[in-house]
């Protein structure tokens, strides 16, 4: 008994002291919606401290378990995006939108891209494969990527930049080349 309170009270001083943090990911998931991006980490607090889950956390070391509440805010978020979009708008209302969707080609070079892209990042370290998706995917200053790794700002410019030559190089071993 008294090691899974000691658990659960370390996994909630973990995430009271990470909330802000947590729900500025979110809100980068979700476009800026900062109600959603509240239920986004409520949604991922009650998956990590559901029973069962809760038991299998290892929370002696911080650092990965920062990662996990990350990761698990970050698909909470996702899910909260797709489940907003398979929302349905009424019969009228489909005339007035204007169609999203690339053309065939546009998609199909697109998804090679993002492809190449995915393979690419799978082969850098945990930590760059989290910066680069913080900084260039969800769009987080130098600061705010700093904040969020528990890093300082020069340390994420360094290790930026050295994660984007080491994928421009990774590209160029595989034949991917910049295009014009």
């Amino acid at each position: 008994m008294f090691g899974r309170d000691a658990r659960e009270q370390t996994l909630a001083r973990l995430y009271h002291r990470q909330y802000r943090r947590l729900c500025a990911v979110a809100a980068a998931v979700l476009g800026g919606d900062k109600a959603l991006a509240q239920d986004a980490v409520q949604n991922a607090w009650l998956r990590l401290s559901a029973p069962g889950v809760r038991e299998r956390i290892e929370t002696e070391d911080e650092t990965r378990l920062r990662g996990l509440l990350l990761v698990t805010v970050r698909n909470a978020a996702r899910n909260l995006r797709r489940d907003s979009r398979e929302l349905t708008l009424p019969e009228e209302g489909w005339a007035v939108l204007p169609d999203p969707a690339p053309g065939p080609a546009e998609a199909a070079e697109r998804a090679d891209a993002v492809a190449v892209l995915q393979r690419g990042l799978q082969t850098l370290p945990a930590v760059d494969h989290d910066l680069l998706l913080l900084r260039y995917g969800y769009g987080f200053s130098a600061a705010e990527t700093a904040a969020l790794l528990d890093m300082s700002e020069g340390a994420v410019r360094q290790r930026a930049h050295r994660a984007r030559k080491r994928l421009r190089q990774w590209m160029e071993q595989e034949g991917y080349h910049d295009r014009p």
